[in-house]
């Protein structure tokens, strides 16, 4: 009796303790891992899972919760991932666009990150330095020798060291710059995979990482912001010997085209490579290739330095090694993958941007933190692509890749970047994180296919590319599956993406609307700008009389006010008349009709303090204007230009977009392992602060988001 009293008693207790006790917090996670996937929209996503196209991410799910996700203010991926990799809104962080503009010119240049010259090596003292080196490998031992009183062996080696002292120093000025290029990257902010819960960490390809950073404990391969050997974010190379073609009209980017001069025998051409003023030097550091046409005229042999391959029609090369020698002393060395696209009666050879090797990396240029990690994941996994925007979409736009020939440039890339993945689920880090960019891409360029109603569709290409979408979401569902399987049941899984997407069917120039309304005052005709042109440090606003116009748009949807004190030669006045315009602009803005449909075109147009906690008022834009599905900011308003109309047709090959729609329309996706509240709308900051939690970091100063765990 007295042991069963004893037990009862210690039963109501335990009970009282129970119902006494606050609510436990979430357990300990063992692992983190999160897979960020670019571009994958909300609607698409709910409705194959609906059909259950989607198993993996269905089961996830189930196990945990799902959420829609709203993106940032723009809905762009440097701005999204730059508020995930922080917590902080854009203006925070101060990832804004991809594009921006100094206030004291209005030149636009890439708001991710600053070109800078930095010394190379010892800069100006290269010569002395190098001639003081030289001089005393020889000239301590000939001192040694004069005092050891061996005259004239001594004499011999002191003339032989001042000979190599002159040589070192001519060689130095002559084939060393004082400068190199180099690159700050501009986001705010601290991130949370640096908190020492999260870690040991590793983050590979995370946007807006690049220059890499350093962080105690942990591993990082840079993502978008990486460029390729040309300094850009992708130039890819056509070689074509047919006299007729023409790149398809509309492409805003560059491809270099290269005319042969036969479609038969040998010839050599060249591989246009680094530019040559980062070793001060004009033009490019090009590369001698040899094309040759077998008799039977069924390959090609392509041959560069130190490298034979021979492609059929419609074969892919493995990575072709090129070194670019820049003078004795430099070389430059990458890889590219080739793919012959015909041989008869035309040949046509595509050259993908050639990617930095990660085995011979320019001196103080780094890809990973720590370096020798790129080198790693190489001897790994094999050879990767290294730039930040990896899936070619220039080249399809300018009809030098076919659509068969991008899905197998993406197939690729994507299996290569699987095989990553699964190798580093085997490490033992507290916090993974993966990125994938491939379903952005494919959406980019086969949404034309998904709308009957699209400028650029086409019913038989529609016939066999109409679900490339749908495909990219289930290899992401794969991908997902996969990773799922090798984690433990206390280990914590999130699935991510930035934004969602839309069809894109009429550009909007915001700047040819205020040169309509007499904002923007011209003084002559405005010429088209190439995306070439931020590059190649392009002419921009030459016809623009800045004395008069009052306003003007620069990026994906940003509207600038001519404020005098901020913009040199401005000429509103702060205060009222800055609030008055930025008013009327809006106002004006929001109820723009398109006269071809009558449909409106401008969902919203956000005041920067009305989105943004914090900001920088010089940099950021005065207004932010966001679009409808069907419509999306013209290139060339982007760049500053206005053209002869406000609306015009999106012919183009990129025919879904995201970047200037907005937000609450192009929502990403959310899923995760453990539950996910249903009773509020999340926002991407709010994920960043949910991790933070997990790893038991205080929130971070200034936070847009919060937990919900």
């Amino acid at each position: 009796m007295k042991f069963l009293a004893a037990a009862l008693t210690a039963l109501l207790v335990n009970a009282a303790r129970l119902f006494a006790a606050p609510a436990a917090a979430p357990p300990a996670p063992g692992r983190i891992v999160i897979l960020g996937f670019d571009g994958v929209d909300a609607h698409i996503v709910e409705d194959m899972i609906a059909r259950g196209e989607l198993p993996n991410l269905a089961a996830l799910q189930k196990r945990g919760g799902y959420a829609p996700l709203t993106p940032t203010v723009p809905a762009q991926t440097p701005v999204s991932w730059a508020t995930f990799s922080t917590g902080l809104d854009p203006g925070g962080h101060e990832i804004f666009d991809f594009l921006k503009r100094d206030p004291a010119n209005r030149i636009p240049t890439f708001a991710v990150a600053e070109e800078l010259q930095v010394p190379f090596l010892f800069g100006t003292n290269n010569p002395p330095i190098f001639a003081a080196a030289a001089a005393a490998v020889l000239g301590i031992p000939a001192v040694l020798l004069l005092w050891r009183r061996r005259r004239a062996a001594g004499i011999v080696l002191a003339v032989a060291a001042i000979a190599a002292a002159a040589g070192a120093f001519a060689a130095a000025k002559a084939w060393l710059p004082a400068e190199r290029p180099w690159v700050r990257n501009n986001r705010r902010g601290p991130v949370f995979w640096a908190e020492a819960g999260a870690r040991p960490a590793t983050v590979v390809r995370m946007p807006v990482t690049f220059p890499p950073e350093a962080f105690d404990g942990g591993r990082m391969l840079s993502g978008l912001g990486v460029p390729d050997l040309s300094g850009r974010i992708g130039r890819p190379a056509y070689y074509t010997s047919d006299p007729f073609f023409a790149p398809r009209e509309g492409n805003d980017f560059s491809v270099e085209i290269t005319r042969l001069e036969s479609n038969t025998g040998s010839q050599t051409t060249k591989i246009v490579g680094p530019p040559g003023r980062a070793f001060g030097r004009a033009g490019t550091i090009d590369l001698p290739m040899t094309l040759s046409v077998t008799d039977a005229r069924d390959k090609l042999a392509v041959q560069v330095p130190g490298t034979r391959v021979e492609l059929a029609p419609g074969q892919w090369s493995d990575w072709v090694p090129l070194v670019f020698r820049v003078n004795p002393l430099i070389s430059v060395h990458g890889y590219a993958r080739l793919r012959l696209a015909s041989i008869q009666p035309e040949i046509g050879l595509y050259l993908s941007p050639i990617q930095f090797d990660p085995d011979h990396l320019p001196p103080g240029f780094e890809i990973s933190s720590p370096p020798e990690f790129a080198r790693e994941l190489v001897a790994r996994f094999g050879r990767y692509k290294t730039m930040g925007w990896g899936i070619d979409t220039w080249s399809i736009q300018s009809a030098t890749l076919s659509e068969e020939a991008f899905l197998e440039d993406v197939r690729k890339t994507e299996e290569q970047e699987r095989r990553m993945l699964a190798g580093l689920l085997g490490g033992g880090e507290k916090l993974l994180f993966h990125y994938f960019e491939f379903p952005d891409r494919v959406a980019h360029v086969f949404w034309r296919f998904r709308d009957r109603e699209h400028p650029a569709y086409d019913a038989a290409l529609a016939a066999k590319y109409g679900d490339a979408v749908e495909k990219a979401y289930r290899s992401m569902d794969e991908i997902v599956g996969e990773t799922a399987k090798a984690l433990k049941p206390e280990d914590v899984l999130i699935v991510l993406s930035d934004h969602g997407f839309a069809t894109w069917r009429r550009s909007v120039n915001y700047n040819s609307w205020l040169v309509e309304n007499g904002y923007l005052v011209l003084k002559g005709s405005a010429r088209r700008q190439n995306l070439e042109a931020l590059f190649s440090r392009g002419q921009f606003w030459e016809a623009v009389d800045w004395t008069k116009s009052r306003a003007y748009g620069m990026g994906l949807g940003d509207i600038y006010v001519n404020l005098a004190g901020r913009e040199t030669g401005g000429i509103v006045t702060p205060g009222a008349d800055y609030e008055a315009l930025r008013n009327e602009i809006a106002s004006r803005l929001t109820g723009l009709v398109d006269p071809k449909n009558g449909e409106k075109a401008v969902s919203r147009v956000f005041k920067r303090e009305d989105v943004y906690r914090r900001f920088d008022p010089r940099l950021i834009p005065d207004l932010i204007v966001t679009n409808r599905p069907g419509y999306r900011v013209s290139w060339q308003s982007s760049l500053g230009v206005p053209t002869e109309n406000v609306f015009e047709d999106n012919r183009d090959v990129w025919s879904g977009d995201h970047c200037s729609l907005d937000p609450e329309l192009v929502k990403g996706i959310l899923f995760a392992s453990r539950p996910i509240p249903s009773d509020r709308a999340l926002a991407i900051a709010d994920v960043t602060a949910s991790v933070r939690a997990l790893v038991g970091a205080p929130p971070s100063a200034d936070a847009a988001g919060k937990s919900f765990w």
